[in-house]
């Protein structure tokens, strides 16, 4: 099972952005915390040293929910179409570093390829010693699975609790229904929160729009399902050339 977890901040302490003038927004209202249930172990949590070093309200991410959330929708689509057996090891983060020729002259369909392979990678540089965190959708045994890999540093295996290379799998089906069960969650969490301004009205010296927050919410409320309405198609002929080409290139640790 995988839950996709989150709990915000309470209103009264959501912090403004701005400087001369102190403004909120729905991005900026969903400060909070944010991480994974898997089994018996949590993803995106931070050991006890790291909660104690840096004096951590919760031993998880600090920063705004909607972050996450955009990246998950955007997962969602991604994972529309499987990996070929052949290239996950491309895009699973096995795939072994390569110099890039010194004249940057390569084909296009390197550039295709290192394009599809980041798009399974769930982007956390906003977050300090932030661990790789990779996601793709495969065949296992006839099986239509998705695979979720935490990768670990030293240095970031001082900072986030868990092995160097935590990898588990699960149903497609159930991770869809991870997404589209944390989306209606966090919709409607964030529903509370313009319910609640619109009742009280923006803090003492804080501008905010109530007519156009109310607009962005009933947008983005719709995102997931705008998103998956959108056709995915990758070329995956092109990706393979890539790869080929890049294969070719001297290997980063012979250099």
């Amino acid at each position: 099972m995988l839950r996709f977890q989150f709990e915000c901040r309470p209103l009264a302490d959501v912090s403004p952005w701005g400087r001369s003038q102190l403004t909120l927004h729905w991005f900026g209202l969903s400060e909070g915390w944010f991480w994974f249930d898997s089994e018996d172990r949590e993803v995106l949590r931070y050991r006890d040293e790291a909660v104690r070093r840096w004096d951590l309200e919760r031993p998880y991410p600090d920063y705004y929910i909607a972050r996450m959330w955009e990246d998950l929708i955007l997962l969602r689509w991604v994972l529309e179409e499987p990996v070929p057996d052949d290239l996950v090891p491309f895009v699973d983060g096995t795939f072994p570093s390569r110099e890039i020729p010194d004249d940057d002259v390569y084909g296009d369909d390197v550039d295709v390829a290192f394009s599809v392979q980041s798009d399974f990678n769930v982007y956390l540089g906003y977050l300090a010693q932030s661990p790789t965190l990779k996601c793709w959708r495969h065949s296992v045994e006839g099986g239509d699975v998705v695979t979720l890999s935490q990768q670990l540093t030293t240095e970031e295996a001082s900072t986030f609790d868990g092995p160097p290379r935590l990898e588990f799998s699960l149903p497609a089906a159930e991770f869809f229904a991870a997404v589209e069960d944390f989306d209606r969650r966090f919709i409607t969490a964030m529903e509370e929160r313009v319910v609640e301004l619109e009742r009280s009205g923006p803090p003492a010296g804080v501008a905010l729009d109530l007519d156009d927050l109310r607009r962005e919410h009933l947008q983005r409320s719709r995102w997931l399902e705008q998103r998956l309405s959108e056709p995915r198609k990758v070329d995956w002929a092109a990706v393979r050339n890539g790869v080929a080409e890049i294969c070719s290139w001297p290997s980063a640790v012979e250099m």
